[in-house]
């Protein structure tokens, strides 16, 4: 197991809060949008499978690259509050 390597934690720590962020997400009167549904579904799978593979005994490791991004896209959930359509909408409103 990669318990020794800080980079590892760390890594698995953001994927663990991008899936809790994901998986509670209320929409408190938002229109409900079939694919930002289904995106957000498969973020979850995603980001769900490093936790689980750590915690199995079966992930490998990560690089400092993957963490970046893994940290970019964490903040960018946590900054829609884990609204999958916001964050897309803000995306292709930046023009």
């Amino acid at each position: 197991m990669e318990i020794n390597d800080p980079l590892v934690i760390m890594n698995v720590v953001v994927c663990t809060l991008v899936v809790i962020r994901l998986s509670f997400f209320r929409k408190n009167g938002a229109t409900h949008r079939r694919w930002a549904s289904w995106l957000a579904y498969l973020l979850i799978l995603i980001y769900g499978h490093v936790p689980l593979r750590f915690l199995f005994d079966h992930y490998d490791g990560t690089r400092w690259a993957i963490f970046l991004l893994n940290i970019v896209i964490c903040i960018a959930v946590f900054a829609v509050r884990g609204n999958v359509a916001k964050l897309f909408s803000a995306l292709r409103h930046q023009q």
